[in-house]
C-alpha cells in the first residue's frame, strides 16, 4: 500500500531565497505544495532550522514565507539535485493565488 500525501506537489521552478539569522541561501524550487516545497541548492540549513523565504513568483511578484527545513539531500556525485525540503509555517495571499492557479490548470 502506498503513501499518500496529503496536499498534491507541483514542478513548478521559481527562483527563492532562503534566510536563516544573518546567512542567505538561494535556491530553485522544484516541487512546491500548499503544505510545504523542495528547493534544489548548493548549500542546506541543518533539520530543524526556522527560516524566512521570498519566492519570485515574477519580475514584480514575490511572496514571502515562513517555515522549517524537514530534510536536507547533500551528495556530491548529484548536487544538481541538492536541497532542502521546508515545511510552511506561514504563507501569504501571493502565494496562495500561484497554488490555487496551478491546481485550476491540473483539473
Amino acid at each position: 500500500m502506498g503513501f499518500k500525501r496529503e496536499h498534491t506537489r507541483y514542478i513548478i521552478k521559481l527562483p527563492v531565497e532562503i534566510c536563516s539569522g544573518e546567512s542567505t541561501i538561494s535556491g530553485i524550487t522544484v516541487r512546491v505544495s500548499r503544505k510545504g516545497l523542495f528547493v534544489r541548492s548548493q548549500k542546506s540549513f541543518c533539520v530543524g532550522t526556522p527560516v524566512e523565504m521570498i519566492l519570485h513568483i515574477t519580475d514584480e511578484i514575490s511572496c514571502r514565507l515562513t517555515g522549517v527545513v524537514m530534510h536536507t539531500r547533500n551528495i556530491v556525485e548529484l548536487k544538481r539535485q541538492n536541497g532542502m525540503g521546508i515545511e510552511f509555517t506561514g504563507i501569504d495571499q501571493a502565494y496562495l493565488e500561484v497554488i490555487s492557479s496551478v491546481e485550476q490548470e491540473e483539473a
